[in-house]
């Protein structure tokens, strides 16, 4: 199975064309999307993780500067856990500390349930991406629009005018000021092992993660067939410094494909 990575919304992927490409599904919604994998027996149902996001939301309205905020997604998913809400934290409890199974069991559920935290907050933010982008495109048409009514030239192009101060007073995060706002692809990475078959393997077209890969030290070899592969465990390939033994999820193993 080809997973796309780091994006799992197909409207993001930036390669070519794949055929065969799925997109991960983390559950948010009741249903799964078109071309997606969603695995079966996610611990968390998509009415507990849509309340988890909304809790998130709540949560992140406390920080004034979104930068503050913007910490919890570069830091590990234990630092996350501890520095957000109780309601966060009591909701993810419930899936796994009800008594059922041996220790080893209840731990491998906690695990899953933090990875799919990590993912469906992946998923939302990539909705946000898409949310913004088509609000950003709505205001240029109507801009463009007026243009024609009143008949104005280039020079004098209000949707023109309008982005240049968007550009200049806006920070929002968006395309808008000119930021690229990243998706915490290290985080993300280290979450899939959690749900993937052993035949999936990732699916990267994203250029700047396979610098930052280059740069850290995986090898990517070429097979047979042209493509550009590597197997490493996905503590790796989040550019870790070691291995963190309190994340079992982060050492099982990935295969990336790059494609350039």
């Amino acid at each position: 199975m080809l997973l796309s990575f780091p994006y799992m919304h197909p409207e993001l992927w930036s390669g070519d064309d794949l055929p065969g490409l799925t997109f991960f599904d983390p559950g948010l919604e009741d249903e799964p999307a078109g071309n997606s994998f969603r695995p079966e027996g996610l611990p968390l149902d998509p009415a507990t993780a849509r309340a988890l996001i909304n809790d998130c939301i709540s949560f992140g309205e406390q920080f004034k500067d979104p930068g503050e905020m913007a910490y919890f997604g570069a830091v590990t998913a234990d630092d996350f856990y501890e520095g957000s809400s109780m309601s966060i934290q009591a909701q993810l409890s419930r899936q796994f500390a009800d008594g059922q199974g041996g220790k080893a069991e209840r731990e491998e559920r906690e695990a899953r349930s933090k990875a799919q935290f990590v993912l469906l907050l992946a998923w939302f933010f990539e909705e946000r991406i898409l949310e913004l982008a088509g609000l950003e495109e709505g205001v240029r048409n109507s801009w463009d629009a007026m243009d024609e009514t009143l008949g104005k030239d280039e020079e004098d192009s209000l949707g023109e005018r309008e982005t240049e101060l968007g550009e200049t007073f806006s920070h929002t995060g968006g395309a808008s000021d000119g930021q690229e706002v990243q998706l915490p692809w290290q985080r993300v990475i280290e979450a899939l092992p959690a749900f993937l078959p052993e035949d999936a393997e990732l699916v990267c077209a994203d250029p700047e993660i396979f610098e930052a890969w280059e740069e850290y030290g995986i090898e990517f070899k070429e097979d047979g067939e042209g493509r550009l592969i590597a197997t490493a465990p996905a503590w790796r390939f989040g550019c870790r410094r070691r291995e963190p033994q309190s994340m079992p999820v982060a050492l099982k193993s990935l295969t990336v494909e790059i494609l350039k």
